[in-house]
């Protein structure tokens, strides 16, 4: 269009030397315009690959970081679950210290009952023999002699 409007120009005043200029400078613009957009675009393509590229590589440094992130996750579990394991631990040892505390006190007081059962028994029968003892010589006296006379 502005070259139909630039061509009207020359006929009505007889003023061709301007209008080549203007034409050639226009077509010279829509070069360089042409120029700068096959450049932009070229731009454009190169910075969606590299940017595609710097995606893929992101993506491959988040997996990793993934990884490690899950890894690091499972040494802290591992981590905590040995800190509980050793106070489980440490309170079963407790525990089983007091178990043979308890157990070392019970046989101890089953030895003394024993003992003092074992006395009494002794003692009940030591009063009971004496009594025996004591009740039989007369009677065995007094039925040897019977048979004596």
């Amino acid at each position: 269009m502005e070259e139909m409007s630039a061509s009207p120009a020359p006929e009505m005043g007889g003023e061709t030397a301007p209008a080549q200029p203007q034409a050639g400078g226009r077509r010279t613009q829509l070069k360089i315009v042409r120029e700068s957009v096959e450049s932009l675009s070229r731009d454009v393509g190169s910075l969606r690959r590299s940017s595609e590229a710097s995606a893929k590589k992101l993506e491959a440094h988040m997996k990793s970081l993934r990884k490690e992130l899950g890894a690091h996750t499972r040494s802290k579990d591992l981590g905590e679950h040995a800190k509980s394991h050793r106070a489980d631990t440490k309170r079963l040892e407790n525990q089983l210290a007091t178990l043979r505390k308890e157990l070392a006190t019970f046989k101890s007081q089953m030895t003394k009952e024993a003992a003092k059962s074992r006395a009494r028994e002794e003692a009940a029968l030591a009063r009971f023999a004496a009594k025996v003892k004591a009740a039989e010589p007369k009677k065995l006296r007094t039925k040897v002699s019977k048979k004596k006379r």
